[in-house]
């Protein structure tokens, strides 16, 4: 597989409160990502803490199950982090509020699998379309389900920063599941919100088919995002499964 991961601050926040962990895991490939939120010290806090924990807790599971049961360790591993994050908040007045969102994958054997909480997602590109594999738990993806608003009209809807669910918010998180084969020349996408907000998913698809590497993708994706003016930090991890490559994080 080839893969690669990469993070901007962009140009109109002071840190970079978004965190990723990406490496070979049990025969395939594990990626997570988290945009933290929480005032810019808590929200870097708690992006950092329930990346490390999901990525260390679905590392040491899926080495031990060899890679079987991967979307159910990928929710315990959410619960994990969701405990880490909620204990250090629960401990001190000073990190009330402190959450962040995750989605992590995991890549094997031609199935991929997928976790979500918040608005943080994951896609699947291929030659015939971009497909948006998790649902964001937001203010603005329930107005959607609701029909009071189409998906154009979501994405400048002031609302649209509010999210319903959120690692360390409370003492139990309800995470979405998801798992999809791997067909070829499938390419997939974890990201942040400060990513989708930037780009299309008509961007993000040609970015995908066009590049040919994985680190040129995210380098690209990136670039491209912060020149159409995002006004977040931009995260973007990318997996080629059906190419050799060396890997890349943070």
């Amino acid at each position: 597989m080839n893969f690669c991961g990469a993070s901007d601050k962009g140009g109109y926040r002071t840190e970079n409160q978004d965190s990723f962990d990406l490496g070979a895991v049990g025969g395939g490939v594990l990626a997570v990502v988290c945009d933290g939120m929480g005032g810019e010290v808590h929200g870097l806090l708690a992006s950092d803490l329930a990346a490390g924990r999901f990525f260390a807790f679905a590392r040491a599971a899926l080495e031990a199950s060899d890679g079987e049961h991967a979307g159910e360790i990928l929710g315990q591993a959410t619960d994990a982090a969701n405990r880490k994050v909620y204990r250090l908040a629960e401990r001190a007045e000073e990190y009330d509020g402190m959450g962040t969102t995750l989605v992590g994958g995991y890549f094997r054997e031609g199935m991929a699998y997928f976790v979500n909480v918040g608005d943080s997602r994951a896609y699947r590109i291929a030659k015939d379309g971009i497909l948006q594999i998790t649902k964001d738990h937001s203010v603005v993806q329930e107005m959607i389900d609701r029909g009071e608003i189409t998906q154009a009209q979501g994405r400048r809807h002031p609302g649209r920063r509010y999210i319903t669910r959120a690692v360390g918010s409370d003492r139990f998180v309800k995470s979405d599941v998801f798992s999809v084969p791997i067909r070829e020349g499938d390419r997939f996408l974890l990201c942040s919100d400060g990513l989708t907000k930037a780009l299309e998913d008509a961007e993000l698809h040609r970015v995908l088919l066009a590049e040919q590497d994985a680190e040129t993708a995210c380098q690209v994706l990136i670039r491209e995002a912060i020149e159409n003016d995002a006004r977040d930090n931009v995260t973007a991890i990318v997996i080629y499964p059906k190419k050799g490559g060396a890997e890349h994080g943070k």
